[in-house]
């Protein structure tokens, strides 16, 4: 399907006061794939001032940390350049070094392989909240790791499934050491 034929079922669709479901439906109906067809809604109705899209701050960092020229490799450079950043964008670590990982690939710097997304110390933080809380919910571990780590929701869900996963497997006998 070409953009055109998508933009025409668009517009129509909206004329007719469709759903977004319903206009991706007869997207797909017209030859697109079910993702293709999704992100051409997504575009378009962006386009369209219908729904705004997620402001992402990464070229701006790249570029930020292009003139910078941060030694990243460097423990102590690369947690201020990670504070920086979070100040700056308004971004979870995480999401810092996210941009931090993409700039050293791109300036050909190698980054250590061990611990770069937490430091040994807030592993440590991460755990003694979940042994002092063995048996806290989402909502609460959510709490503690944006407040008291900074972390981004995705992040979150990661480390959370792991603590899932390691509930399991104590309730099926595994020990852990």
């Amino acid at each position: 399907m070409s953009v055109e034929l998508a933009t025409e079922i668009f517009e129509k669709g909206i004329e007719e006061g469709l759903s977004r479901d319903l206009i991706i439906v007869d997207m797909v109906k017209g030859g697109l794939s079910l993702n293709a067809a999704q992100n051409a809604y997504k575009e378009l109705a962006t386009e369209a001032g219908l729904t705004t899209a997620r402001v992402g701050h990464k070229a701006e960092a790249l570029e930020l940390l292009a003139e910078e020229a941060p030694i990243v490799s460097d423990a102590d450079v690369r947690l201020a350049t990670r504070v920086l950043l979070q100040e700056k964008f308004g971004v979870a670590a995480s999401t810092a070094n996210d941009y931090i990982k993409a700039y050293a690939e791109i300036a050909g710097i190698e980054m250590p392989r061990s611990n770069f997304g937490s430091s040994p110390e807030d592993q440590e933080k991460i755990f003694n909240f979940i042994v002092a809380n063995p048996n806290c919910e989402k909502a609460d571990f959510t709490i503690f790791m944006k407040e008291e780590m900074g972390r981004s929701s995705g992040s979150i869900d990661e480390t959370y499934r792991g603590i899932v996963l390691a509930r399991k497997l104590a309730d099926i006998g595994v020990e852990f050491e």
